[in-house]
């Protein structure tokens, strides 16, 4: 699996550079919305560069726990794209968030026309919308606990999409992330996202989605190197960055696969919005144990109450980032219980509620405030207790 890795990657570069070299080409320097890219003349050839930085601060009131107020650059990438013969699409972007280099997004894309494509590489699995959105148009500082969770994130794989005027649709088959250096057959997951828009015209939206996945779970061993019982594990930060410890955790012991349905909704009129999603997870163990059952949801509302209405997008069935100048103001609440007696497994249970404000400076600069509140229960990590916090975030991107 490792050779493949090497291979996938080697490929993406090589076609890239091939694409440059065949032909002597003429590229014209552009600059939009603050990125800069390079363009042939026809179209047929285009390079950009990107990256961004996320500077973050937290001050945390405690509770029973004493949290670790402070700052970090919340993450620091390069990106580079190309554009071959209008068909093909290249991306890598690669972070070097906590002094670590870390593969992102890098996949070869092809268009097949201009409502489908297929893409394969390391990048997001399709799971529900904040799973598959950027962390530059994610409206809070942070992912909800309940997303954070469960979600599958970048995994080396293939998928399919397709979208039309109230439809969107994507199937991928995955296998693991780019760290997977454990020995042994690596799980594989089957995904698929439908999303359906019955209103989306004069400022009024109504978006209906759901996911699904099913992955079976990676191998285990011990230090020896014999191989042990596999398993499956869920956890979450306080939503929050800075603050590493996870309050809730379940570690499936047993595991064979894991199956998870995603339930999401948007509407918006005007200035107003209103995103929510709902995970069930369960987990089928091996004989002698309980399956494992957990889930969690969150509800967001969002009131722009500078910069217009609010965007959305079939391409990626959801929400567009607001235009620059605009203003917006933020709540969500969210439940995150991975509780289950049945199975013997107290992972703990996490409720958040999050006021936010967001300034969208202009097309490459944002500023974010946040404050949250945390409920836990008795089975989170230092049992159970509330504590509020205050973070603030100064985002630059191009």
């Amino acid at each position: 699996m490792k050779k493949t890795k090497l291979v996938l990657g080697l490929f993406l570069i090589f076609s890239t550079l091939g694409g440059m070299s065949q032909n002597k080409i003429e590229l014209a320097t552009k600059v939009n919305k603050g990125s800069i890219s390079f363009a042939s003349e026809d179209g047929n050839f285009k390079f950009g560069f990107g990256g961004r930085v996320y500077m973050d601060a937290a001050a945390y009131f405690d509770d029973k726990t004493d949290l670790g107020s402070g700052s970090e650059f919340r993450d620091v990438r390069l990106l580079m794209k190309a554009t071959l013969w209008k068909k093909w699409d290249a991306k890598i972007n690669v972070g070097f968030a906590d002094g670590a280099v870390a593969l992102k997004d890098v996949f070869l894309q092809y268009n097949i026309d201009k409502n489908s494509l297929v893409r394969a590489g390391h990048f997001l699995e399709p799971f529900g919308i904040e799973q598959t959105e950027s962390s530059k148009t994610t409206r809070f500082m942070h992912a909800s606990s309940t997303v954070e969770a469960f979600r599958p994130g970048r995994n080396l794989g293939v998928a399919y999409e397709l979208w039309g005027q109230k439809y969107f649709y994507t199937i991928g088959l995955f296998g693991s992330d780019t760290n997977n250096k454990a020995a042994g057959d690596e799980g594989f997951s089957l995904n698929s996202r439908l999303a359906y828009a019955p209103i989306n015209s004069n400022g009024n939206l109504l978006h209906f989605g759901v996911s699904g996945i099913y992955r079976t779970a990676d191998p285990a061993f011990n230090s020896d190197g014999e191989s042990v019982m596999k398993s499956i594990r869920y956890r979450s930060r306080a939503a929050t960055h800075i603050e590493r410890r996870r309050f809730i955790d379940a570690n499936v012991i047993g595991a064979e696969n894991q199956v998870k349905l995603n339930f999401e909704m948007i509407a918006a009129s005007g200035p107003i919005s209103v995103q929510g999603e709902f995970v069930d997870a369960k987990v089928n163990r091996n004989k002698g144990f309980e399956d494992y059952h957990s889930k969690g949801w969150y509800a967001q509302f969002g009131w722009l109450i500078k910069g217009g209405d609010y965007k959305y997008t079939m391409k990626s069935a959801r929400l567009t980032k607001p235009g620059p100048g605009s203003v917006e103001l933020l709540t969500r609440y969210n439940e995150t219980d991975l509780n289950d007696s049945d199975a013997g497994i107290l992972g703990g249970k996490q409720k958040d509620i999050t006021l936010g404000c967001t300034w969208y400076v202009n097309h490459n600069i944002l500023m974010r405030f946040n404050f949250t509140n945390v409920d836990l229960d008795a089975y989170a990590l230092n049992g159970e207790e509330n504590f509020n916090m205050i973070q603030t975030r100064l985002q630059f991107a191009f």
